[in-house]
């Protein structure tokens, strides 16, 4: 008698832009293609939806809304019901709202529980710090995507060592470009130096920040252009800033891009200035491109990048040094 497949339920907090959220739909196509039944659980269902359709992966969106909290007990209690219906060998929670939702769904069920950290931002809160500890002590193994994070996890959540496990982050080969790709670039652009960010339009990616840099780059390098490939609930603020800057005719805002790898490819230099960070993909998209890379020394990004050697490290915050190591790497 045959045996049946491993069942695995990712949960992740929406299916929304995100490195966390492209990570669980690569990790989800990938554990397909080895055999396993995946289904993929989210607070609500959001752009990446379709690879995992496409890949006939079942995705169960629990919620109307998506979860804002880092506690949601409405999603803790719809997991907890999707536990029961359906027999699942294993849950594999990412990012903290997730986690905190799994924890509590799968106490009294048998179903072991995996949690990957992808952020390393630590509470502020003793209370907070406290009940993460509780959430954490429920994973029988927890990933940690960078050294920085394995780290916290371990000294400020005293996760023992032995249950932390560091597995870096990895991508999907970065297909070639296709015309509606190149299209995105307005005609003209490829005169001079293109710069990019790639990033969720929110706070902690610090795209002001590559923008106040990008001011002080654009009158020595008259040519350059600047793309930003992401959206977010800054985006007009952005938009406003770049105006104010005097760079509304040197900046395009491509809002989401699916092909965003492959436009990560047409750059000439790729800015991550986020003022926290866990390890993003993008940093590794654009190496497995060839494109020189200037980020934020923040979370996990120097476990990726050596000063002057795979990349260029800046202090987070600091549009003066961002804008400054840009120049040099133009010159």
């Amino acid at each position: 008698m045959s045996s049946r497949p491993v069942r695995l339920l990712l949960v992740i907090d929406s299916l929304d832009i995100g490195g966390a959220e492209r990570y669980v739909v690569d990790l989800a196509v990938a554990l397909r293609g080895k055999g396993y039944e995946v289904t993929v659980a989210c607070s609500v269902a959001g752009p990446l939806s379709g690879p995992l359709e496409r890949a006939d992966i079942p995705v169960r969106p629990l919620l109307r809304r998506p979860v804002k909290r880092r506690t949601s007990m409405a999603f803790a209690r719809k997991l907890r019901r999707l536990l029961r219906a359906e027999r699942f060998d294993l849950v594999h929670a990412h990012v903290y709202a997730s986690a905190a939702a799994a924890a509590i769904a799968t106490l009294g069920t048998g179903v072991p529980l995996v949690i990957t950290e992808h952020t390393e931002a630590p509470w502020r809160s003793r209370r907070a710090r406290l009940f993460s500890r509780l959430v954490y002590r429920r994973a029988e193994r927890i990933i940690a995507v960078s050294g920085a994070i394995r780290r916290l996890l371990i000294e400020g959540y005293a996760v023992p060592p032995g249950r932390v496990t560091f597995v870096p982050n990895a991508v999907v080969p970065v297909p070639d470009a296709l015309p509606a790709t190149s299209q995105a670039i307005p005609a003209g652009w490829r005169k001079g130096p293109l710069i990019g960010r790639v990033a969720r339009l929110q706070t902690e990616k610090g795209v002001d920040i590559f923008l106040k840099a990008a001011a002080r780059v654009a009158p020595l390098f008259p040519e350059a252009r600047f793309l930003v490939i992401g959206d977010g609930p800054l985006r007009q603020e952005l938009a406003v800033l770049a105006k104010r800057l005097g760079l509304e005719e040197r900046v395009r805002f491509l809002g989401f891009r699916s092909d965003a790898p492959a436009l990560i490819a047409l750059l000439d230099v790729l800015v991550v200035s986020s003022l926290s960070d866990g390890a993003p993909l993008v940093i590794l998209e654009a190496m497995e491109a060839g494109v020189p890379v200037v980020a934020s020394a923040v979370g996990g990004i120097p476990d990726q990048i050596r000063h002057d050697e795979e990349g260029v490290l800046v202090p987070p915050g600091d549009p003066v040094a961002l804008g400054d190591a840009l120049v040099g790497l133009l010159r």
